[in-house]
């Protein structure tokens, strides 16, 4: 007689699922904010010259710029982390 498989996914595999999730999510975040370093910092010495070379109107465009970039890369980052936390395993209460 062959064994009929159940349809719906056990505890164990949903669980296993979200964690995948979870870490995908989490190591994509990460990922993200790493590939965004090298331009931050070219970003930042653009605008340490323009400082130095005494234009302004050029020094606060690299700043505005840098500034959204770093905000954005803070972002993706606290919505990694949020995510991780959020789809973390849930422990049933003791009896």
């Amino acid at each position: 007689m062959a064994r009929e498989e159940n349809a719906t996914p056990t505890h164990a595999e949903a669980g296993s699922v979200r964690n995948a999730i979870r870490w995908g999510l989490f190591l994509a975040a990460i990922g993200t904010t790493g590939f965004r370093i090298p331009r931050l910092f070219g970003e930042f010495r653009q605008w340490r010259d323009a400082l130095r070379l005494g234009d302004g109107l050029s020094a606060e465009n690299w700043q505005t710029i840098l500034k959204v970039d770093l905000l954005a890369s803070l972002v993706v980052l606290a919505l990694g982390f949020v995510a991780f936390y959020l789809l973390r395993p849930r422990h049933k209460a003791a009896q």
